[in-house]
């Protein structure tokens, strides 16, 4: 029989009790204000460090062969043509955003060269979410008001209204315009919903209209789009109609492996005072980021972090344990970051998934398995249970932020196709975070709560 306190347990107590602190100075000043009047220790340039910060080509490792096709694709546009549709595929951060940055840019200044006027816009999908708001954030981005006279409000008109005063802008100020839109399978409908045909899905209808914007709507200037996904299968879920106008080729980044992490960083080094970095710090650095799928904005990230510790600490010297604190400082930071913006529900079915992993003896587990787990948390704290297949959309949010990998999968003709969840991230962080939620961190995962969890998982 468990103790009273053992039944009384919450995830607020879990949380409590296995908590990382993240890293912060202990001192103090006596003026505070003091550090606007310092020369910085540690950095000679930490812009070099920043994520969006577009380098010299001589700072691009491993990426020659991209960069290249890149700009054969792209060239047409300096004399005023149409490139070619393109797709980039890649894990997250394989140096697509980085290399489509780089080499539109330097289409640009050569189109201006050539007095052609040449319009870049990079739109983060991720951020917009439907094709009204991406078409919106595109105009006011390639938008001169003063010169066009046309102004985009936040709503209030249709979206046919939003592509003409796209449309107008164009060819207004530009003889040819390059279109990235970055993680566009954001704006693509979850695998199961079936409720959606292919045609209607927010990045078809986008891709139609600005791949056919000449042909349909009398559009001067060239318009040419690169895609970039994450989703490696991206490309075979278009719609065929789509596949016909935008027609792209595909460019496939792989990983970085350690050495070229290491190579990267070295090339950033000069970001750096000269002789703050000890030897391990790159090493370190690039080995923690390979062990996350070879991600260079995960590698450059941890770089610049390290680098803060060791000011906060009065260090004279960047080293491996500051390497060390960044690296756990981080991954408790961007857990608490996204746990703590996602809605209460999706908190709920996270906790379910994360307490499964943590309590039992797997770490796969049944879309359906999951759902009896969140019912029984939603219910403990009573919230509001949603049926199976919204909580399954809500838990795919994190199946593109790499959290949780949703596989569909058989186990023969007993119970034939299925959905299978995992974690990508450690249980005990997702506990934790979630734990620090006021209305969550009630769920009970007393011992009758896990004994519970091993009978769900178990039959």
């Amino acid at each position: 029989m468990p103790s009273s306190t053992e039944q009384t347990r919450t995830l607020g107590d879990y949380a409590t009790e296995h908590g990382a602190v993240a890293h912060s100075r202990s001192g103090s000043r006596d003026d505070p204000l003091s550090v606007l009047d310092e020369e910085d220790p540690i950095f000679a340039n930490e812009d070099l460090l920043r994520i969006d910060h577009i380098p010299d080509q001589d700072k691009i490792v491993g990426r020659n062969s991209q960069i290249e096709t890149v700009a054969r694709r792209l060239k047409p546009t300096i004399s005023g043509g149409s490139g070619k549709g393109t797709l980039l595929l890649g894990k997250s951060g394989s140096g697509k955003t980085l290399v489509t940055r780089y080499v539109s840019r330097e289409v640009e200044e050569r189109g201006m060269n050539n007095d052609v006027r040449i319009g870049r816009a990079i739109i983060d999908c991720a951020q917009r979410r439907s094709e009204v708001q991406t078409v919106i954030h595109l105009a006011k981005g390639l938008n001169r008001s003063e010169k066009t006279g046309v102004t985009i409000p936040h709503s209030g008109i249709a979206t046919g209204a939003y592509y003409d005063r796209l449309w107008t802008i164009i060819d207004e100020l530009y003889d040819a315009v390059i279109v990235v839109l970055d993680e566009i399978d954001r704006l693509a409908p979850p695998d199961d919903a079936r409720n959606v045909p292919p045609e209607e899905a927010e990045d078809s209808k986008l891709l139609m209209q600005l791949s056919r914007a000449g042909e349909e709507n009398d559009v001067e200037a060239s318009i040419t789009v690169v895609g970039i996904s994450n989703d490696l299968k991206y490309g075979d879920r278009l719609d065929t109609r789509v596949e016909s106008s935008f027609a792209p080729d595909e460019i496939v980044f792989p990983a970085y492996d350690a050495n070229q992490l290491g190579d990267i960083l070295e090339r950033r080094r000069d970001a750096y005072r000269s002789g703050v970095l000890s030897d391990d710090v790159i090493p370190l650095c690039s080995a923690f980021s390979a062990q996350e799928h070879g991600d260079a904005r995960r590698a450059l990230d941890l770089f610049r972090l390290a680098g803060e510790v060791a000011r906060d600490d009065d260090a004279g010297q960047v080293r491996g344990e500051h390497v060390r604190t960044a690296n756990d400082d981080a991954e408790v930071t961007r857990i608490q970051d996204l746990i703590r913006g996602c809605p209460t529900q999706a908190k709920i079915a996270i906790a379910a998934l994360a307490a499964m992993d943590e309590f039992t003896n797997q770490s796969q587990f049944k879309a359906a398995e999951m759902y009896q787990v969140y019912r029984m948390f939603a219910e403990a704290i009573g919230m509001k249970v949603l049926g199976q297949k919204r909580i399954t959309d809500q838990l795919r949010e994190y199946e593109t932020l790499t959290i949780i990998d949703m596989t569909r999968t058989s186990d023969g003709y007993r119970e034939g196709t299925y959905l299978q969840l995992s974690l990508l991230d450690e249980a005990s962080l997702l506990l934790q975070s979630v734990g620090l939620d006021g209305r969550c961190s009630q769920i009970p995962i007393d011992s009758r709560m896990r004994q519970k969890l091993i009978s769900i998982v178990s039959k």
